[in-house]
């Protein structure tokens, strides 16, 4: 039996599919991360754990400390106790615990808190990840959508981009479930395409069918001119966490996916059909 925590996230949703198609037996964790009771309960007859909850999506940092630093604390110690086997951690390329960015710096803590646990572990950083309904392409053709006539590059869109498919990711995942070599591991996994960001916002607007003037933002404007914007929305999709890619690069090597995992990414051509469909940007007002 295999728990999931963030079963209803963007990549909790495709992992739940991806192993019930597999006839894996499965659970989605339903209870709060700081809730030992219920982590108890649902921890019973379970062998392995795929971590990915986390609050990033509501970009504020207490949530951060309370979700994802204490709730995977809380985890680990239930999952020893309960004699779980193996504990799978999604993470993000550039995680440190002694990181400025707070989500790095969170995501650096669990790290910790996972490879000093005892439990067998597998940490998988991995850059930006894409798919239908995801946080990043969506985000960026809505934000375009949104800033007509412009849309905006972060310091020129230099910065070096490698994002990975939602569902190769997945794939990777699922795959360390069944690796004995992969055990007390950190693994780096990115796509197999380095774009410059404005180049990637150029191709994500082509297939979108929208044109806009690019407009390069000096990256010391970034971080004051983010909540002046947004001040109004409760949980913004444009957080600090989002502008802070532009200030560590998410890059690994080209091969990190096949050499580990023995297939190659998807590209992004055959992978954004999504961004035809009409409505990205109301569905980012939402969110």
């Amino acid at each position: 039996m295999i728990l999931v925590t963030g079963a209803t996230g963007f990549i909790g949703r495709s992992v739940m599919a991806w192993l019930e198609r597999e006839g894996i037996a499965v659970r989605a964790y339903q209870g709060r991360m700081n809730d030992p009771i219920t982590l108890r309960e649902e921890l019973v007859g379970v062998t392995a754990v795929i971590h990915l909850a986390g609050s990033e999506a509501q970009g504020r940092d207490r949530l951060l400390h309370h979700v994802d630093v204490d709730g995977s604390a809380r985890l680990v110690e239930e999952a020893r106790r309960a004699g779980v086997q193996r504990l799978v951690f999604a993470s993000r390329l550039g995680a440190d615990p002694a990181s400025m960015h707070p989500l790095l710096q969170a995501k650096g803590q669990v790290e910790r808190i996972i490879q000093r646990s005892g439990i067998p572990y597998t940490i998988l950083r991995t850059a930006t990840l894409y798919g239908r309904n995801d946080r990043f392409f969506e985000l960026i053709v809505g934000l375009a959508i949104w800033s007509w006539p412009f849309v905006w590059l972060p310091g020129g869109g230099n910065m070096g981009m490698q994002p990975l498919w939602v569902e190769d990711f997945v794939h990777c995942l699922v795959q360390t479930l069944r690796r004995s070599d992969l055990i007390d591991k950190t693994i780096s996994v990115a796509g197999s395409e380095q774009l410059p960001y404005a180049t990637l916002v150029q191709y994500l607007l082509n297939v979108a069918g929208y044109r806009r003037i690019p407009l390069p933002v000096p990256m010391l404007l970034l971080r004051p001119l983010t909540p002046i914007l947004f001040h109004w929305w409760y949980w913004p999709a444009v957080s600090r966490y989002f502008m802070d890619r532009f200030f560590v690069p998410e890059i690994a090597d080209h091969d990190a996916v096949y050499r580990q995992f023995g297939f190659r990414p998807a590209r992004i051509r055959d992978t954004i059909s999504y961004l035809r469909r009409s409505g990205l940007a109301l569905r980012l007002l939402r969110r």
